[in-house]
């Protein structure tokens, strides 16, 4: 998916977001600004958003020297995320069908992302999975996601932000977690699961976990670690959530998709063919996985 117009102010609000989060210095909230319009001028619209945030927040991180702005926000929605876990485990337990409800409650979860959306709070994550439970998937069914699981033999399953996983995990434990690599981000970018996620929420006691080797959101290829790209290559089926993965992994041929998203900005409602606020689950395949 390309950089729309309307992405750059989303971008230069996300970098405002961060600056005063990781100082309180006027003088190197100016400097990081100044430099993201800079890069802003000249960046590539081609390419997808991910591709500005990556070089926004290594700024940020260099100017800085704090590697992980997020990291106690990430905390506090982990935490926030498993104290929920019973209760959405009850209401998957007694819906109709539970695994549609699983599926739902995971793109819920996407609702915790601090890209688009520079504050969330615990009553808006609550409302939202309880929302999702009588909201329609959009494009395609659960029982489509199920069958297509169910044929392939290497899944890999990659995961968006902190606190979502713990949703994640609830999917996971309805699909066959032997054939599944779950993948994290090889470094800290926004509020996306890193390692230290995944063995805090014990994602790594139910599922093979691997990082991707990159700092971007989303997942660009040409940023991940080699032994991420083999891994890539040879699934058969991939699964990837949120709208940075939708963003830099829409265009990718001869690999057989499930993006699962929560529609947070009217910039990708249109590029997805969808509505604001929509629970996405969209098959993207290519004739080379037929």
């Amino acid at each position: 998916m390309q950089t729309y117009y309307e992405c750059l102010p989303c971008l230069l609000r996300q970098a405002v977001d961060a600056a005063k989060m990781v100082t309180d210095s006027p003088e190197i909230q100016e400097k990081i600004l100044r430099y993201v319009l800079t890069e802003m001028s000249r960046m590539d619209m081609s390419k997808p958003s991910p591709y500005m945030a990556q070089v926004i927040y290594r700024y940020i991180r260099k100017i800085t020297q704090i590697d992980d702005p997020y990291r106690e926000i990430k905390k506090e929605f982990n935490r926030l995320a498993l104290a929920m876990l019973p209760e959405m485990r009850r209401i998957i337990q007694k819906a109709e069908d539970p695994f549609e409800t699983a599926v739902k409650i995971a793109v819920a979860g996407n609702i915790i992302d601090f890209g688009p959306k520079g504050d969330i709070s615990h009553q808006e994550v609550w409302d939202t999975v309880q929302d999702c439970i009588n909201q329609p998937l959009v494009f395609n069914s659960s029982d489509e996601l199920k069958r297509e699981i169910n044929k392939r033999s290497r899944i890999l399953y990659l995961g968006d932000n902190a606190g979502e996983i713990v949703f994640d995990y609830l999917l996971l434990e309805m699909m066959p977690t032997e054939k599944i690599t779950y993948v994290v981000k090889g470094k800290p970018i926004i509020n996306d699961a890193t390692m230290e996620d995944a063995v805090d929420i014990g994602m790594t006691g139910l599922v093979r976990v691997i990082d991707n080797g990159s700092d971007a959101p989303g997942t660009i290829l040409e940023s991940c670690s080699p032994e991420f790209l083999e891994e890539f290559e040879q699934a058969d089926l991939i699964i990837a959530k949120g709208q940075a993965n939708y963003e830099t992994l829409s265009q990718v041929n001869d690999k057989n998709f499930f993006f699962l998203l929560k529609v947070k900005c009217p910039v990708l409602a249109q590029d997805v063919g969808c509505e604001r606020g929509d629970l996405v689950l969209k098959a993207h395949k290519t004739s080379a996985t037929h």
